[in-house]
């Protein structure tokens, strides 16, 4: 690669952090929504026809991360097709999904994003459909334990001077 501004331009593209997961199945796709249920999370479901992740989905899953989370479901993959067919998407699609809760809802609550590709656009659309707050993880109870446990020789203070 050479100097070049494309280059560099293209380079710094391909070096974005990216919080994207990819899903290639049914299997990860429910791994994905496991995990969007244990946190109380949003998904936001990037559907597209080729593998690569656009650059403007790396930003936002940086930009929202904690706060909504983000998959990319390609229809070359053969594994996928499913997925498309239950959603009912044909080529490329953005669908925002709340988190499912077990009684049936999910399917109510899907929003696709019909506007225009833009930055703008989609960052307002998840502005709108992510959480306020970032989910912070939750200690281990072992971990609290410990805290709460002071050995009783640090407890005792020095009265000499």
């Amino acid at each position: 690669m050479e100097r070049k501004a494309d280059d560099m331009k293209q380079f710094a593209l391909d070096s974005m952090p990216s919080f994207v997961e990819r899903i290639s199945g049914s299997e990860d796709f429910e791994k994905f929504k496991t995990k969007a249920t244990k946190y109380g999370l949003p998904m936001m479901l990037v559907f597209s026809e080729n593998r690569l992740v656009m650059n403007e989905m790396k930003y936002l899953s940086t930009e929202f991360r904690r706060r909504v989370l983000v998959a990319h479901i390609s229809l070359s993959k053969k594994e996928n097709r499913n997925i498309f067919f239950e959603y009912g998407v044909r080529g490329q699609a953005l669908i925002s999904a709340a988190p499912h809760t077990g009684d049936g809802e999910e399917k109510q609550s899907l929003v696709t994003f019909d506007g225009k590709w833009n930055l703008h656009r989609l960052r307002s659309f998840f502005t709108e459909h992510a959480l306020k707050t970032e989910v912070k993880s939750q200690p281990k109870p072992d971990e609290t334990k410990k805290k709460e446990e002071v050995p009783p020789e640090k407890q005792k203070v020095k009265t000499e001077l």
